[in-house]
Parts: C-alpha cells; sequence; structure tokens
C-alpha cells in the first residue's frame, strides 16, 4: 500500500490550474457572447468547491499538529484531506466542462449524423434493430438502463475508494485522466457535432428525447442562459460513457476484487451506451479510442516529466 500521504503536490496544482484555465475561458466566452449561467446553478457549484475546499485545508491543518500528525488519525485525517480537495476539483471540473461543451456546440457547424448512420451500416449494425430489440425484451432494458445510470455513482465512488483507503496515486492518476479526456473529447466532438440517434430515428420515448433537448436550442441560439443543475450530456461522438466506463476499470486495478466487478460492471455500461444514451456504435468505438489516446498521452508526459527530473544540472560555472 501506499505511504504516500501528501493533500497538495505539484501535479495537483497543475490539475487546478488546467480547471480553472477553462473556467476563464467560459467566462469570458459567456461575457463576450451575451450568455450567461443561472444564479442559482452558479452559487451551488460555487458553495460546493468552497465547502470541499475548506473541509480539505481544514482536515490538513488538524493533521499537520504534532500531536495527530504522527498517529493513525493523522494518516485518516489527510486521506480524507485529499478526497475533499479532488472533490473540489472534480466539482469545478464538471462545470466549466459542461458549460464549455454548451459554448461549442452553439457554434453549430454540419452534423455528421448521416455519416455515423452510414458507417454503422458498413459495420453491419442498426440502430432501430438494437433499440426495438432491446426495449421488447424489459428485463435487458432495465439491467442496462440501471448500468447506464451507474456512471454517476462511480464517478463520485471510485476516486473516493482510492483515497479513502489509501491509493493516493490511482485517485490523482484518475483526476488527469478525467482532465484530460473531457479536454480531448470536446476537441474532438466540437468540429463533428452529431444529434443522436434518438433524434436522428425518433424512435425514442418522450423522456429519452427531453435528455438532448437542449441541443437543438443551442445551434439555433434560443437558449442563452445555462442552468449548472440541470445540464444535459450532449456530445455523440465521441461517447463519453464509454471512456468513462474504461477509466473507472484502470482506476480500480489497485484492488483485484474491485477490478473484476468494475470490469463486468462497465462492459454492461458500454452495452448499454447504444440503446440508453442515444449513440451509434461508431461513438463508442470512438470512445474506446479517445480512452485510448488519454492513456498513451498521460504515459508520454509522465515519462518524459521523469525524464527531465532525472537530468543531472551542471555545475554553476563561474562569472
Amino acid at each position: 500500500m501506499t505511504t504516500d500521504t501528501r493533500v497538495f503536490t505539484r501535479d495537483d496544482a497543475a490539475r487546478w490550474a488546467v480547471a480553472l484555465a477553462v473556467l476563464l475561458v467560459d467566462l469570458a466566452w459567456l461575457y463576450f457572447s451575451g450568455r450567461s449561467v443561472t444564479h442559482a446553478g452558479a452559487i451551488a457549484s460555487a458553495t460546493g468547491i468552497g465547502m470541499l475546499a475548506a473541509i480539505s485545508l481544514t482536515l490538513t491543518w488538524i493533521a499537520g499538529w504534532p500531536r495527530v500528525t504522527a498517529t493513525s488519525r493523522g494518516m485518516h485525517y489527510r486521506r480524507l484531506a485529499l478526497v475533499a480537495q479532488g472533490g473540489a476539483l472534480m466539482v469545478l471540473l464538471t462545470s466549466a466542462l459542461s458549460v464549455m461543451s454548451y459554448l461549442l456546440i452553439t457554434l453549430a457547424p454540419p452534423l455528421v449524423d448521416d455519416r455515423l448512420v452510414m458507417l454503422d451500416g458498413a459495420l453491419g449494425f442498426h440502430w432501430p434493430v438494437a433499440y426495438s430489440w432491446v426495449r421488447a425484451h424489459p428485463l435487458i432494458s432495465a439491467i442496462l438502463k440501471l448500468a447506464y445510470v451507474s456512471g454517476g455513482i462511480q464517478l463520485v465512488l471510485v476516486p473516493m475508494l482510492a483515497g479513502l483507503l489509501g491509493r493516493a496515486e490511482y485517485l490523482r492518476e484518475f483526476l488527469s485522466m478525467l482532465i484530460l479526456s473531457c479536454i480531448l473529447l470536446l476537441l474532438f466532438a466540437a468540429p463533428w457535432p452529431a444529434a443522436g440517434a434518438f433524434v436522428t430515428f425518433g424512435v425514442a420515448s418522450p423522456g429519452e428525447l427531453a435528455t438532448v433537448s437542449h441541443f437543438s436550442a443551442l445551434r439555433d441560439g434560443s437558449l442563452r442562459v445555462f442552468d449548472l443543475g440541470h445540464m444535459q450530456g450532449l456530445i455523440s461522438l465521441p461517447s463519453y460513457h464509454t471512456t468513462l466506463a474504461l477509466v473507472f476499470v484502470r482506476a480500480m486495478r489497485w484492488t483485484r476484487t474491485g477490478f473484476v466487478l468494475a470490469c463486468m460492471l462497465n462492459l454492461v455500461m458500454i452495452a448499454s451506451t447504444p440503446t440508453e444514451g442515444g449513440h451509434y456504435l461508431v461513438d463508442v468505438i470512438a470512445g474506446v479510442g479517445l480512452w485510448g489516446l488519454t492513456v498513451c498521452m498521460l504515459r508520454l508526459f509522465s515519462r518524459t516529466t521523469a525524464a527531465a527530473m532525472r537530468t543531472p544540472v551542471g555545475p554553476v560555472q563561474p562569472a
């Protein structure tokens, strides 16, 4: 088990800097485009970030007391502080990137749904057939729905378990993967937007269509005030649910039992993505590719950083 009990490191500072940079871009774009977020949503997000940050700072301070720092209580306080710090970062990150995704949709480049349907057909996948088959089998439909919504639960539970059980490096890797994969997602999705299979085929239920109701309003400019408490996942290509499923599995590899359970659950979550999330099969394949690119980029960055730190610094020559 790791002995790293640091609450805030240089890498943590870098992650916060990236999230804050996205927030600044959001604020500038909102201001110059005449758009805004609701006061209630902004206050709720800021309150969540502030409370978690305050908890982290308080626990770190208590853990630093001489009579506490060397005890098991000090270790537990630092773990809790790390989890709270990570939670504050995730609230900031999800809020900032959700707003950024909405702003990018307002650019309204041509939709690529027709091409995605053609690619699915070339792969032998026909979304309306798959959707109708799943809905004709209530038990399978219920299992897929539960697996799909488990993504939100895992987003909180997976990093929390890693932090509380002393696996700080896995928590930090999870946060890095979350940040990088989200940024890559937006970069790929912006020039190739898709309304999604729910809209394209029009066979989904009213409730399912309501989950993507903001898409057209963003593209035609009628939606100009964003509610952070009711943001929709509107990116079809790549499927971020697929990417997240693989991120969850990777983040649980420190425990054999947890890893096996994560593999089983997230395999079903990936399978649920077309019919429960309105994604094309091509979206799912692209989601796997996004995860692979994220892992490769983080490994390259880690090796580059490690090599730079090992490079000896020559003696300073006298003037």
